[in-house]
């Protein structure tokens, strides 16, 4: 019977391992308690068999076994719920911190979506507002320009006018007309005969002014042609002259601040295929004067990709195909030109050998891969026991220069 119930406690016990899903040493060891008790239980059983009448050594305390045995699963199925817990709680950290950098990130684009929006608005309204301007200030100088032609023209009208009545009136004035009038008057003393006179006199001066009037108005006609002639190119330099100042002030502003979106896009694609140049170039632009809009964006841009190169999790390491020698590996971190063979040194050099040190250090002020500078800074810190951070350039130049003499002995600072 006490086999049969040690047998019933060992089941038991399996059961609430595998429920709990210990791991396979716990299990090892609660089956070598369960031989080790129905071992005991069978030899105790054949003792009082074959000795009935000698005193054989006392029988396992299965309730203490049995105890120990709950005792050890109660302690590994607290440490199993004290791993759920903070599985637990690492996955509410992480995926609310996924939550605000998303958020944040979807801000920022917003915010730079509303600039862009805003620029090209009010470029727009700039544009038609100058053009509009033009426009009428062109108008108003046609106008002014064929309000003097005309009065040009009345003004050679006028003259014509005067001219001709001066004429007429040299005609009335000469000794042939004065002749004539004599003749008639000694001849016809009428009144009515001097009346007719004057009526065909009046008649043929009316009809040879009527007969002079296409060619006076012709000569003015041609004048008047001619003056506006001769001043049509200067009108049109004017006009010319005056619209392209105009154009090119209003438009100048705008194409220097599209020349300066369109550098900003080069940069930030380059800087983003790790680009070293380009991203040193974008990080100046953030904190030299100039518009606003566009410091933002570098800003902006230099910021992600820090975030992005300083998190650990942002790349696998890279294997050699064949285990290499450290002076090799320095030898190929030093001047290979292949990004992933540069990489490949520094993960794979021995993290005891700390002759790689000042070769970190020249890698950070020199590669111009910022993936490859991003990688020398971790291991650097590894080495040293830091914890700066790309692109924190002053600060390890800074901790070099107090402490390389240590690491150039391949030894660590004390």
């Amino acid at each position: 019977m006490r086999v049969g119930k040690l047998i019933d406690e060992a089941s038991a016990a399996k059961m609430v391992a595998k429920m709990l899903n210990v791991d396979r040493t716990t299990l090892m060891d609660v089956g070598t308690i369960e031989k080790v008790q129905i071992g005991g239980a069978f030899m105790s059983e054949a003792s009082k068999v074959e000795e009935p009448g000698a005193a054989g050594p006392p029988a396992p305390d299965v309730a203490a076994i049995g105890k120990v045995v709950r005792e050890e699963l109660d302690r590994q199925n607290k440490y199993l719920e004290f791993a759920q817990g903070q599985i637990e709680k690492d996955r509410s950290f992480y995926k609310h911190l996924y939550t605000y950098a998303g958020a944040f990130l979807a801000f920022m684009v917003a915010i730079a979506g509303i600039f862009s929006y805003t620029s090209v608005s009010q470029m727009r309204t700039d544009m038609k507002a100058s053009v509009d301007a033009e426009l009428v200030a062109l108008r108003a100088q046609a106008g002014a320009t064929s309000s003097e032609a005309q009065a040009t023209v009345n003004r050679e009208l006028s003259n014509v006018r005067t001219e001709v009545q001066k004429r007429i009136d040299t005609e009335f004035r000469s000794d042939n007309i004065a002749a004539l009038v004599a003749t008639a008057a000694k001849e016809r003393t009428d009144n009515e005969i001097s009346g007719i006179i004057r009526s065909e006199t009046a008649t043929q001066v009316a009809k040879g002014i009527q007969d002079q009037s296409p060619a006076i108005q012709k000569s003015v006609e041609d004048q008047t042609r001619a003056a506006v002639t001769a001043l049509q190119p200067m009108i049109t330099s004017i006009i010319k002259s005056e619209l392209e100042a105009q154009v090119t002030k209003s438009v100048a502003p705008v194409e220097a601040q599209m020349k300066a979106y369109q550098n900003l896009n080069a940069l930030s694609a380059s800087a983003r295929n790790d680009d070293r140049k380009a991203f040193d170039q974008l990080a100046a632009i953030g904190t030299e004067p100039g518009e606003e809009a566009v410091r933002t964006l570098a800003r902006a841009t230099v910021l992600e990709i820090v975030r992005q190169k300083n998190n650990v999790l942002r790349r696998m390491s890279v294997q050699f195909r064949e285990k290499q020698a450290p002076e090799f590996m320095k030898q190929i971190l030093r001047g290979s030109k292949n990004k992933d063979e540069r990489l490949a040194a520094m993960d794979n050099f021995p993290e005891s050998d700390m002759s790689i040190v000042p070769l970190l250090v020249e890698t950070i002020r020199s590669d111009d891969d910022l993936e490859v500078v991003a990688t020398a800074f971790r291991v650097f810190d590894v080495r040293t026991k830091q914890s700066f951070q790309f692109p924190d350039y002053p600060g390890v130049f800074n901790w070099w220069t107090s402490n390389h003499a240590a690491f150039e002995q391949n030894q660590p600072p004390k």
